[in-house]
């Protein structure tokens, strides 16, 4: 019989109420939300990305910015991603070295360096407010997730190499 997902969305949280959120990873902050539970699911079978996401360490060199693609995303675009390309799709949702508030998010006007080595080119849209990565995936900057080891926020879609 297949295993189940590790995560479930109706489970409690296990850290303690009484602990300050400021000292939760990522990975503590994201796995509740069901919205994510597809991109959770392929998370936790990495081990080395999952263990920086679930990390708790607040030195520089461990700062990160995730852009975590909700169910939807994965709905038409499965052909861009198989099982043997986990790392590669995990490591092109994230930027290492730097925790990007969302202020500072739509200000950039150079590329980031995804941990895979692909650019993420951001654009910020003045009038309709939006951010959008690589001309395809709208980041939602009013709900981003804030935690010791960085910033993570949701997008509409995968991240696909810039052109």
């Amino acid at each position: 019989m297949a295993e189940k997902l590790l995560y479930e969305p109706n489970a409690p949280d296990y850290k303690p109420a009484s602990l300050d959120c400021s000292t939760q990873s990522l990975f503590d902050k994201l796995a509740p939300d069901a919205s994510l539970s597809t991109f959770m699911d392929v998370l936790t079978q990495v081990q080395d990305v999952f263990h920086l996401v679930n990390n708790t360490d607040d030195k520089d060199n461990n700062m990160i910015t995730v852009f975590c693609p909700v169910n939807s995303a994965f709905k038409n675009e499965l052909d861009l991603y198989t099982r043997e390309h986990l790392d590669d799709f995990l490591r092109n949702h994230i930027v290492r070295g730097s925790k990007i508030d969302p202020d500072a998010l739509k200000r950039i006007h150079s590329p980031l360096k995804s941990m895979s080595g692909a650019s993420i080119h951001v654009k910020h849209h003045f009038f309709s407010q939006k951010t959008v990565l690589n001309d395809h995936a709208t980041v939602d900057t009013v709900h981003y997730i804030e935690a010791i080891n960085g910033y993570a926020y949701k997008i509409d879609h995968l991240l696909r190499p810039a052109k």
